[in-house]
C-alpha cells in the first residue's frame, strides 16, 4: 500500500481544513495525487475510494466542497490510523532517570507562569518573585528545574547567584549532567557558578573538569577551579605556590582552599599562619572563621589581644586607625566561635568597650564595639546575657544584636515586660528631642519582625564584611527564636507600626481589625495597601472581601502591572468561599487581561468547601 501518498493527502486535506473548504476547489496539489491513487487502488479497493473522494473535493463547488472536503478527511484519518505502529523495533532498555530527591509539589498556573517569565526575561521586580519562590518552596516544581538552570546566566547577578545558593543545591546529583554540558571553561559569571555547583555537588567526579579550568579556563574559572581543590598531596603544592601570587583573587582562593581543607599539615598551617598574621587576613576571613584546625583558631584569638594591647597603649590617632582595622578582621573571625579562649577574648573586649569609645580614628573604637556586640549576640549565652544586660547603655548598631540577644535568651513575657515600652518612641516623628527614643523602638521593631523561623532555622544578623576601607554588615541566618509574646500586638497597634501589625495581626482582634481598616483607607496607592491587604485576608478580617474589591478596582484603572496575579491572585483564592458572589460581580467590570490572570484564583475560590 502506498502510505507516503495517503500522508501527502492527510497533510493537504488538514490544510486546507484550516484554510477553509472555499478554497478547495480546484485544488492543484490534491489533483497531482489523484492518478497515483487510482493505481494503487488496483490492488487495494480503498486506495480508488480515497481517488473518488479527492475527486470529489477537486471538481466541488463552493457550496459542496466542505462536505467533500469533511468525507475526504474522515476516510484519510480511518485508513491511517489502521496502519500505526504501537511498537519499536530493537531491544528493550530501562529509560535512563535521575532522582531530584525530596517532595516534589506542582505550583498553580497563577505561581507558575510569573515565575517562570521572571526567570526567562529581563526587567525590574524580578528577583522579589525569585526570592518569594524560594521562601515558598515553589522551586519543587519539576518545571522549575531547566528555567533555574539557564537562570544562572541571568542578566542581573544577584539572580544567578540565589539560584545558585538557595534553588539548584536541593536538586542534588541530578543536574550534574545539565551543568556539564552547559560549561563553557573559557567563560565567567555563571559558568563560574556552574563549576561550584558542579564540586559541590559531586567533588571527586568533577576533578577532571576543575583541572581544565585551571590549565585552559579564564581567569575567573581558574580562581574559582582553585577553591575546589583540597589539600592532598596531588593539590597542596600548588595551592601554596598559589598563596604567594601576585594576583589578590588568586591568593584569596588559594588561601580559602587551604583554610577549607581541613588538614593539619605543617605546610598548610604555616602559609595560613602568615597570611594571617599579614595584610591577605581580610581576603579570606569567613574562610579563617570555618577552619576547622585548632591551631589557627589559638593563633588568632593570640593575634588579636596582641593588637588589643597595642592599640591601648597607642595614642596617636593616625597610628590607631589601622590597628582598629587589624583587630575588627581577627574579631570577626572569631564569629560564631564558642570556645574558651576565644569567649574570654570577646568578653575581655566587651570590658575595655569605654576606653575604646574614646578612640576616634578612622575606623575608631565605636566600630570595633559595634563589632564585638554582633559577635557576642551570636556566641554563649553567658556573653549575650552580658550584652543584654548592658543594652540601655548602648547605641547606634550595638542596640541591634543586644535586642536580637535578649530576645534569644529571655522568656517571652520577660523580653516583652522589659523592651515593649520602647516601642511608644514610634508614635511620633524623629526629631532631635526624641532622636534616642525613636532609634531604639525602629531598631526595637527589626528584631521583633524576625520571625521565630525564617526557613533556615533562625533569625537574620548582621555580619561585618570589609567594603574598602570601611566595615558594612550584611544579614545572615543565626538561630531559632522563641515566639513572641501575645501582647506584642496590642503594643504595634498602640505605636502605630504598620509593619509590625502586618506581621503580628491574628483573627478576631478587634483592635488590629480597625486599625488596618483605617491605614487601608489612608493608603494613596497600590502598592502601600498590599501588605495591609494580605494581612487582612490571613486573619478573616470582616471587610477582607470588600478590601480585595476595592483594590482590584483601582488596579484596573492603573496601568497594569506585570506580575500582577502574582500579588493579588492568592488573596482571592485565600478569601472565604461566601466572597465569590461580589468576586464574579467585579469580573464582567475588569480589562479581560485582568480577568485572564485572575481566572485561576477565581476557580479555587470557587471550588472551596468553606
Amino acid at each position: 500500500m502506498s502510505i507516503p501518498v495517503l500522508i501527502q493527502v492527510y497533510d493537504e486535506t488538514r490544510r486546507l481544513a484550516i484554510a477553509g473548504g472555499a478554497v478547495a476547489a480546484g485544488n492543484f496539489r490534491l489533483k497531482k495525487l489523484v492518478e497515483p491513487l487510482e493505481k494503487s487502488g488496483e490492488k487495494a479497493p480503498v486506495f480508488a475510494k480515497v481517488a473518488q473522494a479527492v475527486k470529489a473535493v477537486v471538481e466541488s463547488t463552493e457550496k459542496t466542497a466542505s462536505a467533500a472536503l469533511l468525507e475526504l478527511a474522515t476516510l484519510v484519518n480511518a485508513i491511517l490510523y489502521t496502519q500505526g505502529e504501537t511498537g519499536a523495533a530493537g531491544e528493550l532498555k530501562p529509560i535512563e532517570t535521575v532522582d531530584l530527591g525530596g517532595q516534589a509539589t506542582q505550583a498553580s498556573a497563577r505561581v507558575l507562569k510569573p515565575l517562570l517569565e521572571a526567570l526567562t526575561s529581563t526587567g525590574s521586580g524580578r528577583i522579589e518573585l525569585v526570592k518569594d519562590a524560594v521562601e515558598r518552596g515553589t522551586f519543587k516544581d519539576l518545571r522549575l528545574v531547566k528555567p533555574a538552570l539557564k537562570a544562572l546566566d541571568d542578566p542581573y547577578p544577584e539572580i544567578g547567584q540565589l539560584v545558585a545558593e538557595k534553588v539548584l543545591p536541593t536538586y542534588g546529583k541530578a543536574i550534574l549532567g545539565e551543568l556539564r554540558s552547559t560549561l563553557n571553561i573559557k567563560g565567567k559569571g555563571g559558568h563560574v557558578q556552574r563549576l561550584q555547583l558542579m564540586h559541590r555537588l559531586d567533588s571527586e567526579g568533577t576533578r577532571e573538569t576543575v583541572k581544565a579550568a585551571l590549565a585552559d579556563g579564564s581567569k575567573e574559572m581558574r580562581v574559582a577551579a582553585i577553591e575546589c581543590l583540597g589539600t592532598g598531596d596531588d593539590d597542596l603544592a600548588f595551592l601554596l605556590e598559589q598563596s604567594k601570587a601576585k594576583a589578590k583573587d588568586v591568593r584569596a582562593a588559594a588561601l580559602r582552599a587551604l583554610a577549607g581543607g581541613g588538614a593539619a599539615k605543617a605546610d598548610a598551617v604555616a602559609a595560613l599562619k602568615k597570611a594571617i598574621a599579614g595584610d591577605d587576613l581580610e581576603l579570606f576571613v569567613d574562610a579563617v572563621k570555618r577552619c576547622t584546625i585548632p591551631e589557627i583558631g589559638e593563633h588568632v584569638v593570640a593575634l588579636a589581644e596582641g593588637q588589643l594591647a597595642e592599640l591601648l597603649k597607642t595614642k596617636d590617632k593616625k597610628a590607631q586607625g589601622p590597628i582598629v582595622n587589624r583587630l575588627m578582621q581577627l574579631v570577626s573571625a572569631l564569629d560564631e566561635r564558642t570556645d574558651d579562649k576565644a569567649e574570654a577574648l570577646v568578653v575581655k573586649l566587651f570590658e575595655q568597650s569605654a576606653a575604646l569609645a574614646a578612640i576616634k580614628s578612622d575606623p575608631a573604637g565605636a566600630d570595633l564595639n559595634e563589632l564585638v556586640a554582633h559577635v557576642m549576640s551570636r556566641g554563649t549565652p553567658k556573653v549575650q546575657k552580658m550584652l543584654v544586660a548592658r543594652h540601655k547603655d548602648l547605641g547606634g548598631g550595638s542596640l541591634s544584636p543586644a535586642y536580637f540577644a535578649a530576645r534569644a535568651t529571655m522568656t517571652p513575657a520577660a523580653f516583652y515586660d522589659e523592651f515593649a515600652p520602647l516601642l511608644k518612641g514610634l508614635a511620633e516623628k524623629r526629631t532631635k528631642k526624641n532622636a534616642d527614643e525613636y532609634d531604639r523602638g525602629t531598631t526595637l521593631l527589626g528584631v521583633i519582625s524576625a520571625s521565630e523561623d525564617d526557613g533556615d532555622g533562625g533569625y537574620s544578623f548582621w555580619r561585618p564584611w570589609m567594603y574598602g576601607s570601611r566595615w558594612r554588615y550584611e544579614e545572615k541566618p543565626a538561630r531559632a527564636l522563641p515566639p513572641l509574646d501575645p501582647r506584642w500586638l496590642d503594643a504595634a497597634v498602640d505605636a502605630s507600626s504598620v509593619e509590625l501589625v502586618c506581621e503580628l495581626a491574628r483573627p478576631g482582634h478587634a483592635k488590629a481589625n480597625k486599625f488596618l481598616a483605617d491605614q487601608l483607607a489612608a493608603s494613596k496607592k497600590s502598592h502601600e495597601a498590599l501588605d495591609v491587604l494580605r494581612a487582612m485576608v490571613r486573619v478573616g478580617h470582616p471587610d477582607a472581601t470588600d478590601a480585595v474589591v476595592g483594590a482590584l478596582k483601582k488596579q484596573a484603572k492603573e496601568t497594569s502591572h506585570y506580575y500582577f496575579s502574582y500579588w493579588y491572585g492568592p488573596m482571592v483564592a485565600d478569601l472565604p468561599k461566601a466572597a465569590l458572589p461580589k468576586i464574579e460581580e467585579l469580573l464582567p467590570t475588569l480589562p479581560d487581561k485582568m480577568v485572564d490572570q485572575l481566572m485561576e484564583s477565581v476557580m479555587a475560590l470557587k471550588n472551596k468547601t468553606a
